[in-house]
């Protein structure tokens, strides 16, 4: 005959075991999809910061065709949801400081209210 305690251990095992891995597995989709989200916003802001870049060497570039494309990208970007909550202050107060000093505020609004006409090129990078 097999003690008591040993069938009530024997139980609680069998009841425990598949809980057990079912929270291991609960616990590192978890923290899988956290690492997710942190990589996701971290790529946003990357290429937030990317664009940043490229648009302000446009705009101090000073060729008139590159520094309208910077003041567009930098006034697009602040209206896109690629632009993080916590960039929002950055992007703005550099969009101010490069663009409206460069170009001046009436060319500034104008520019950023211009339509846009998007043209694709034909080869395999546009």
């Amino acid at each position: 005959m097999i003690p008591t305690w040993i069938s009530i251990v024997g139980v609680v095992m069998t009841v425990l075991s598949p809980l057990l891995a079912l929270g291991g597995v609960v616990l590192g989709a978890y923290l899988t999809r956290k690492s997710d989200r942190e990589l996701d916003t971290w790529r946003h802001r990357e290429e937030t910061m990317r664009m940043v870049r490229w648009a302000v060497e446009q705009i101090l570039a000073g060729d008139e065709a590159g520094t309208d494309a910077g003041v567009v990208t930098l006034r697009s970007l602040m209206r896109s949801e690629l632009l993080q909550p916590e960039d929002y202050d950055l992007v703005a107060a550099l969009t101010a400081a490069v663009a409206i000093d460069r170009v001046g505020a009436d060319a500034y609004a104008d520019i950023a209210d211009a339509e846009i006409e998007v043209v694709e090129g034909d080869s395999a990078d546009g």
